[in-house]
């Protein structure tokens, strides 16, 4: 009944107003038209009331025409020029949109980890993006964008970006946010990449390639066709063979019919989580790009370079006691007289000959003062 008696007086106002020539009282900028016919997001309109009460602004729509919008969604400026400014600044942002993927992801009142929470989503929740950072930023272990977010209720803050993907819409963007979730673009490049261990970047960045340990069939190897995943360490092989995938929530998935679990820690790195035997195994695997057979081989030829060094000190070493080597090409070696030497500390029998490396890293301090 209220409404009804609101909705009169309002009717009788406009018709006053439009009698004597409506005076505006400053213009807005829609921030998101929702399913307001008369409107659209990012357009520029005349606001000439507004109600407190009703949480809304009555906008001139023609010479003797008035409608109203939610307060929410119109962001309100004095001068028309201050308006066509936000709008333009706002026209990247009038498609875009976001959805959560998961339930109580927090809405801030300050782009900060620790400002005040003013808002939790609920799984799925479409929510309207007007703004984004400058730069990504690192929030615990992720690195995203914040956002500036509006929900259809009127909540308007700021959402980290790790469970928020955001899209272009210009149709229904609830349908297409429905949609994108059923996709899970995540899940996809999930089973569509081939995964190395983390140490693998570590190794590189360090320049000491173990090639024990970095090899090209290292890795974690998704098989979607065959629903199976391969597991390859310079120790064990696994296959974990699975029925479905299902998503758990914060981007963790679970693997019905083995114990596997895995987390999306960000796009490129990702955490398995699985028992072997009686222990429960956790390791980190990452998106690596790098050729790893180049790699490989540039580690070998800078251990050749090492051992020819080696070698121009001269090739053959000798003891009274324990024989001589012969240092020959392709890093072989010939070993003779050895017998009192296999005596004390050889545990089987030795053939005198074999291949010689240099698997090992000296720090920085020993490097530097090395004589051979």
């Amino acid at each position: 009944m209220k409404k009804i008696i609101y909705f009169a007086a309002l009717t009788a106002l406009a018709v006053t107003l439009f009698s004597c020539g409506p005076r505006l009282v400053g213009y807005g900028l829609v921030l998101w038209a929702g399913e307001e016919p008369a409107f659209q997001t990012g357009q520029i309109i005349e606001i000439i009331q507004e109600s407190q009460i009703q949480q809304s602004y009555l906008v001139r729509l023609g010479k003797k025409q008035a409608a109203e919008i939610p307060l929410h969604q119109v962001r309100f400026y004095e001068q028309r020029e201050e308006a066509e400014e936000a709008a333009r600044a706002y026209s990247v942002y009038v498609d875009r949109y976001g959805y959560s993927e998961k339930d109580g992801l927090p809405i801030r009142e300050a782009p900060d980890q620790q400002a005040r929470i003013i808002y939790k989503l609920r799984a799925g929740q479409l929510v309207k993006v007007v703004e984004q950072g400058s730069e990504p930023e690192e929030v615990s272990s992720y690195r995203s964008y914040w956002y500036r977010v509006l929900t259809e209720d009127g909540a308007e803050g700021f959402c980290y970006g790790h469970f928020l993907p955001t899209f272009e819409s210009r149709g229904d963007p609830r349908a297409e946010a429905a949609e994108l979730a059923a996709q899970d673009p995540l899940l996809e490049r999930l089973l569509s990449e081939t995964w190395r261990p983390e140490y693998f970047r570590e190794m590189v960045a360090d320049n000491r390639i173990d090639l024990l340990r970095f090899k090209s069939e290292y890795g974690f190897f998704p098989d979607r066709e065959n629903k199976e995943f391969r597991l390859v360490t310079p120790t064990y092989r696994e296959t974990f063979r699975y029925q479905e995938a299902e998503n758990v929530g914060s981007w963790r998935y679970r693997f019905p019919g083995t114990d596997l679990r895995i987390q999306m820690q960000t796009e490129e790195r990702i955490a398995l989580t699985y028992y072997r035997g009686s222990q429960l195994i956790s390791t980190v695997y990452i998106l690596y790009e790098e050729p790893i057979d180049e790699i490989i081989e540039q580690e070998r030829e800078r251990r050749e370079a090492l051992f020819e060094r080696f070698r121009t000190r001269g090739d053959l070493l000798t003891s009274s006691a324990y024989g001589s080597i012969r240092l020959l090409d392709e890093m072989q070696f010939r070993w003779q007289d050895f017998g009192r030497l296999q005596e004390q500390i050889f545990l089987r029998p030795v053939a005198g000959s074999g291949n010689i490396d240099f698997p090992y890293f000296l720090s920085p301090e020993l490097a530097s003062r090395y004589e051979g």
